[in-house]
């Protein structure tokens, strides 16, 4: 059986409750699933500051799920990148980071 590789696209802040009912599923009933979640737009807001979605944000890190946070985004909502989380990667651009994750073959998964 093929490797299951998801990257998940997050854009807007009230995607997030979607975002973390599909990794929890996910990562309980595909542990070994490869899964990376891209943010941009105001779906970056997650990442700063303490509150209950840094916290899955974090647990999540903890098993293994990737985040990628669109520099781009940082800079037009006017956020360093010091602020963000130890396990958040900052790529040059969301859009990129999705197009290269299909091209290694991740399915896309809007939440």
């Amino acid at each position: 059986m093929a490797e299951l590789k998801l990257v998940l696209h997050v854009d807007q802040a009230d995607h997030w409750p979607a975002a973390f009912g599909n990794l929890n599923n996910l990562t309980r009933d595909y542990p070994d699933a490869e899964i990376r979640v891209v943010a941009n737009g105001a779906g970056i807001y997650a990442f700063v500051g303490q509150s209950d979605l840094r916290e899955k944000l974090d647990k999540f890190a903890a098993e293994g799920v990737r985040f990628q946070v669109c520099r781009n985004a940082l800079k037009e909502h006017h956020i360093e990148s010091v602020a963000l989380p130890n396990h958040a990667e900052v790529v040059p651009a969301g859009v990129v980071a999705l197009a290269e994750a299909q091209r290694d073959g991740f399915a896309y998964i809007k939440p």
